[in-house]
């Protein structure tokens, strides 16, 4: 299931896309117009009544609050986009033919942009499997459910949050609405970095163990954008390629611990697979 590192590279993209990467202070950024919405399956589309109201709406910002990839316009209106299993935002322009036959057979929804009243450009979003989410919504801040992603916060902040839960860590690692962004496959891969067990409860980590923690996971999710993100089974990025992260998992579908060369344990922890190494982690 794609997480911040994978969110953050499709938005990175569609963002560099429609020019609107703010790197130069002087750059005249373009009108980027909705101007038409196709919908094909609309199971999983929510508050589809404002999908007139988003018609001829300046696209103002392409970006990620975690794991939700979102299209801020003015006026207050968004979309976000919950990737889920199998959801993948993609840019048509940028697929080959096999690729573009392919996504499109499951294609959900298709945006059609005016770039300064003189291109179209289009992108849309697949789902195989309808657990993903594309939800219209108008709000001042569609995100208040959620706590803050962690890319946005500092180590202090990061012990603060997590030093008061009384569950596994692994399992507070993974809360969104305490911290937006880490799934179970990061959340894997930084407790083994930082040589802490996934079972051991939140409030009993020591302080020196957050900041490892935090330096890891922070450490890991740069990398992880750098090779954009981790492919297990369905995740493309918005030019329908795969990520390279998976091929650095450490311990993550491991069955021999990378350190030590021990065995690697397999266990659930509240129904989602979990990988440690209970000689390296403690």
């Amino acid at each position: 299931m794609p997480e911040f590192p994978e969110a953050t590279t499709i938005s990175l993209q569609i963002k560099n896309y429609f020019n609107l990467t703010k790197n130069n202070a002087n750059l005249n950024y373009p009108q980027i117009t909705l101007k038409k919405i196709n919908i094909y399956k609309d199971s999983i589309i929510k508050n589809p009544e404002l999908v007139n109201e988003l018609i001829n709406k300046n696209l103002e910002d392409v970006s990620n609050y975690g794991k939700i990839i979102y299209f801020k316009f003015n006026g207050n209106y968004w979309i976000l986009f919950h990737l889920a299993l199998t959801g993948a935002l993609l840019i048509k322009e940028f697929l080959p033919p096999d690729k573009l036959n392919y996504f499109e057979k499951y294609k959900i929804i298709e945006f059609i942009f005016d770039i300064n009243n003189e291109k179209e450009k289009i992108l849309f979003f697949s789902a195989k499997r309808l657990f993903e989410k594309v939800i219209f919504t108008k709000d001042e801040n569609p995100f208040k459910k959620y706590g803050p992603p962690f890319n946005r916060l500092k180590t202090i902040d990061f012990i603060n949050i997590l030093s008061k839960i009384k569950k596994p860590i692994k399992v507070a690692l993974m809360d969104q609405s305490l911290i937006a962004g880490i799934g179970n496959i990061y959340a894997i891969e930084s407790l083994f970095c930082a040589k802490i067990s996934p079972l051991r409860k939140a409030s009993e980590i020591t302080v020196q163990e957050y900041y490892k923690l935090y330096n890891c996971l922070k450490e890991i999710l740069k990398e992880s954008i750098k090779q954009r993100g981790s492919t297990i089974s369905d995740y493309v990025d918005a030019l329908g390629q795969e990520g390279n992260y998976q091929n650095l998992h450490k311990i993550y579908n491991k069955t021999k611990c990378p350190n030590c060369n021990s065995r690697v344990k397999r266990i659930k922890i509240e129904d989602r697979i979990t990988y440690y190494c209970p000689t390296c982690q403690k």
